[in-house]
C-alpha cells in the first residue's frame, strides 16, 4: 500500500472525528425570559426580568448587563418592546440582561404644589435616592442568584435611559463616595462598567468621585432638555450634571470612559443608541469593561451644515418640562 496514501486517508479520518466532535451552530434559538420578584416594599411588589440565550457552555460564567427603565421618575415600563431588540442584542453577545422595576415617586408629586426650584430639587433628590435603592437591592438579588444563574459577579454591568440612566451613574457615583444607601451592596462591591443613555449626576457641587470608577459609557445631545447635556443646578441648592460634567471629572481623574455626544439632538438620545450604536457599545464592553483597557474616547457626532438649535437652558426649563 502507498505510504501517502495511508497518510491521506488517516489526515481525513482525524478532520472527520474531530468536525463530527464539535458542537453544531444554534440557528435560530430564542432568548428565554424569566420574571423573578426581589423586593415587597409597600404595597410595591419589585421584580425583574432575566433575558438569556441558552447557553452552549454552561461551565464558563456569563457577564451581567442590569438596565433600569425611563419615564421621568413618574412611571415606565422595564418590559417596554422598545428596549428588548437591545436585550435581545447583549443577550447573543453573551450577556444575562436583567431589567429591574424601581418605585417612581415623582407619579406622587403635585406641580401645583411646587412653589419654587428648591420644592423639585428635593423632590427630585428623594426619586433619584429611591431609585438607587431599589436598584441596589435588585444588584444584590442577581449577585445572591449567582450560582443558580452562573454569573460572574465582578462583572456586572449598569445600564440606564433618561431617569435610569441618572439611576444608574447616581448609583456608581454613591458607591465610589461612600454614600449609607451603598451599605445595601457586599463589602467591596462595584459595578464591572456603567452606560448611561441621557444622564446625569445629582449634587450640590460639580462630580468628584473619592474612589476611581468603573469604566463608563455616555449617550448624550447637547440640546438635550428634559436631561441636561452640562448642568440644571443652583448655588447651595444642587440639581442634576449631565455627561457633559460627568466626563470632564472623568478626564480630571484620568479614569476610563467613552463619550458620545450628539450635535443639535435632543431627549431622543435617551433611547436611539440602544438600537443603532450597538456596535460602539460592544467595542466599550469587550475592550474597556471586560477587556479591561482604560481607555479615554471621545466621540463627537453631527450632521453637516445641520440647523443650530437651542440649547441655552434654564433650571426653570428643565423643571417646566419635567413636571409635564
Amino acid at each position: 500500500m502507498n505510504r501517502n496514501w495511508v497518510y491521506s486517508l488517516f489526515a481525513l479520518w482525524i478532520v472527520c472525528s474531530f468536525a463530527c466532535t464539535q458542537p453544531k451552530p444554534v440557528a435560530n434559538v430564542e432568548v428565554q425570559k424569566e420574571n423573578f420578584v426581589f423586593s415587597i416594599k409597600g404595597t410595591d411588589t419589585l421584580s425583574l426580568d432575566k433575558y438569556e440565550l441558552p447557553s452552549i457552555s454552561p461551565a464558563s460564567k456569563k457577564p451581567v448587563m442590569i438596565f433600569a427603565f425611563g419615564g421621568g421618575f413618574k412611571g415606565g415600563d422595564k418590559a417596554d418592546k422598545g428596549y428588548i431588540p437591545y436585550f435581545e442584542f447583549l443577550a447573543r453577545n453573551g450577556f444575562v440582561v436583567v431589567s429591574t422595576d424601581y418605585r417612581t415617586t415623582l407619579k406622587n408629586l403635585d406641580p401645583s404644589k411646587v412653589s419654587s426650584p428648591m420644592d423639585f430639587i428635593a423632590a427630585l433628590q428623594h426619586a433619584i435616592d429611591t431609585a438607587v435603592e431599589d436598584f441596589y437591592d435588585a444588584t444584590g438579588f442577581v449577585i445572591n442568584q449567582s450560582s443558580d444563574w452562573n454569573i460572574d459577579v465582578e462583572q456586572i454591568v449598569a445600564s440606564g435611559s433618561s431617569a435610569g440612566a441618572i439611576t444608574v451613574l447616581q448609583a456608581e457615583y454613591d458607591l465610589c463616595n461612600g454614600h449609607e444607601l451603598a451599605k445595601r451592596l457586599p463589602a467591596g462591591f462595584n459595578y464591572a462598567g456603567v452606560i448611561s443613555y441621557a444622564g446625569a449626576v445629582s449634587g450640590v457641587l460639580p462630580p468628584h468621585w473619592e474612589k476611581m470608577p468603573c469604566p463608563i459609557m455616555l449617550f448624550h445631545g447637547d440640546a438635550d432638555k428634559t436631561v441636561p447635556f452640562e448642568q440644571a443646578a443652583m448655588e447651595n441648592l444642587g440639581g442634576l450634571w449631565g455627561s457633559s460634567a460627568v466626563a470632564k471629572s472623568l478626564e480630571n481623574l484620568q479614569a476610563s470612559y467613552y463619550f458620545y455626544k450628539v450635535e443639535n439632538a435632543g431627549h431622543e438620545i435617551s433611547g436611539l443608541p440602544m438600537s443603532r450604536n450597538q456596535y460602539d457599545i460592544m467595542s466599550f464592553l469587550s475592550r474597556q469593561v471586560l477587556g479591561d483597557e482604560n481607555l479615554a474616547i471621545t466621540t463627537d457626532e453631527r450632521v453637516p451644515g445641520d440647523t443650530i438649535v437651542r440649547k441655552d437652558f434654564t433650571v426653570q426649563d428643565y423643571i417646566l418640562d419635567n413636571l409635564r
